[in-house]
């Protein structure tokens, strides 16, 4: 084969590598959305947050046989009094909470809970039982999103 059709070959498997894997998903439920509001902690999981450390983006409570894995997530030691001052700060001075949803796994069993005002974020399962959940992102269907400058 020539070099060029090998280094391209070469790079469409890498590329291929680099996205294939296991991926779950994030399902709203009204249940995890009033127990985010009634600072309710799971027992057995564990807590974290993204974005600012006094008004988070998203909390997120995983199984703690589901590891969280990289990102810019803090570990939080959960109580009632903490996670009720979050999610008052996070909803700031909207009217409604944050939205509460599960955390699956590729098969549809619940892994964990997410609270954000953000309704996406892609949940990758890692062959050692991990989780991989990406930041919070705030994308045109987001009615918290408001782009810089008002939209103008």
């Amino acid at each position: 084969m020539k070099p060029l059709v090998v280094a391209t070959l070469v790079l469409v498997l890498a590329v291929a590598a680099g996205c294939s894997g296991r991926y779950g998903s994030i399902r709203w439920d009204n249940s995890v959305q009033r127990s985010f509001s009634a600072a309710q902690v799971l027992p057995g999981h564990r807590y974290y947050t993204a974005g600012s450390d006094t008004i988070p983006d998203a909390i997120i409570a995983l199984r703690e046989d589901r590891p969280l894995r990289g990102g810019l997530w803090r570990e939080v030691a959960m109580t009632p009094e903490i996670l009720a001052r979050l999610v008052d700060r996070m909803r700031n001075n909207r009217v409604e909470t944050p939205y509460g949803n599960v955390i699956l796994d590729d098969r549809g069993a619940q892994i964990g809970v997410w609270c954000s005002f953000f309704k996406t974020t892609s949940v990758k399962l890692l062959d050692d039982g991990g989780v991989v959940i990406q930041l919070p992102v705030a994308n045109i269907s987001d009615r918290s999103y408001s782009p810089p400058g008002g939209g103008k």
